[in-house]
């Protein structure tokens, strides 16, 4: 019931994924592998491995989308993670910026 509660309160559906994904702390030193389990254009459910933990504020980048998005967590439930996105960022714009390293960690860790 609970649940049925939060679906209907999104404003935008959320379709099921199975992509990569990395979390990566706004300096850079953190990157968490994760894998979407759903995607909206204003969050995602997605899933981490055990013992690894998102920060709260963080950078997401999805395997083959040009868009990385700033984001923070929503929720939490054991690996489970609800984020929201905070901005959007378009990784092809950061090419000599300080957030071009997303970019990169894009092509180095999120081919195929």
């Amino acid at each position: 019931m609970a649940q049925a509660v939060v679906a209907e309160r999104r404003k935008p559906s959320r379709k099921r994924a199975q992509l990569r994904a990395l979390a990566v702390s706004h300096d850079g030193a953190q990157k968490i592998d994760c894998r979407i389990e759903d995607l909206s254009d204003v969050g995602a459910r997605v899933l981490i491995n055990k013992g690894q933990a998102i920060p709260a504020q963080f950078y997401f980048v999805v395997a083959g989308r040009e868009t990385a998005y700033d984001a923070t967590v929503a929720w939490v439930h054991a690996q489970e993670y609800g984020l929201q996105f905070v901005k959007p960022i378009q990784l092809e714009a950061v090419k000599n910026t300080e957030l071009a390293f997303l970019r990169r960690l894009k092509l180095e860790r999120l081919r195929g």
